[in-house]
């Protein structure tokens, strides 16, 4: 099975019940899919909350979709209970076609990162700078809407009402790593390094180990 690059607890789970054998895993190519129903996938939303998708690769004869929701919905709990104010929901679990698809929604980007255990971030680029995240980088221009062909930190500062996201890539472990599919609300204007615009609103995170960014509008 690979492994995607984000939505870590969730994926985890899906992992623990392929080592229980309580599934039998297979490998899902999901790059170049123009179907984001058929990827794993994080979704920025206008209000702030971002939406999760994992799908993954399993044999449906094998597979008890009831224990992995049981699983998740524990997991939630468990992270409620360190978090009072964390708000999670898992709205989808279900096994079909030979692939599991689970979907979670996020108030915010903040119980996206804690919930999953990763470096995540979603909101403006001042806000960004403020949190202390690293913009000393540089992205390349992938829209007709972008002013500059690159942006490095001063042209972003000088963008501070311009949305981001920045997040940590998993370690893939020398395994193959699948691509993880960010979806934004607005067009996307730069990417860095290991991000591949797929579409004006949707880019592919292919990098592995390091930061990944893409600047929308």
């Amino acid at each position: 099975m690979k492994k995607s690059m984000g939505a870590g607890k969730t994926l985890f789970l899906i992992v623990c019940l392929c080592m229980m054998g309580i599934t039998a895993c297979g490998e899902r190519t999901q790059e170049g899919s123009g179907d984001d129903s058929e990827v794993s996938s994080i979704s920025v939303n206008k209000d702030g909350s971002i939406s999760s998708r994992i799908v993954e690769d399993f044999s449906e004869s094998y597979y008890d979709a009831g224990g992995l929701k049981s699983m998740i919905e524990t997991a939630i709990a468990d992270y409620k209970g360190q978090d009072s104010t964390a708000q999670v929901t898992l709205k989808k679990c279900e096994a079909s076609d030979g692939s599991v698809n689970v979907l979670m929604e996020f108030a915010d980007y903040k119980s996206y990162a804690g919930f999953n255990g990763e470096e995540f971030f979603a909101g403006t680029i001042q806000a960004a700078n403020q949190a202390g995240f690293d913009l000393n980088v540089t992205l390349q221009a992938v829209s007709d809407k972008a002013d500059l062909s690159s942006v490095s930190k001063p042209e972003l500062l000088g963008m501070g009402d311009s949305h981001i996201v920045i997040f940590k890539a998993a370690e893939s472990d020398g395994a193959e790593a699948s691509p993880m599919r960010i979806n934004c609300y607005g067009e996307i204007l730069y990417v860095g390094e290991g991000v591949t615009a797929v579409g004006k609103k949707s880019a592919d995170v292919t990098g592995s180990g390091g930061y990944g960014m893409l600047v929308f509008q």
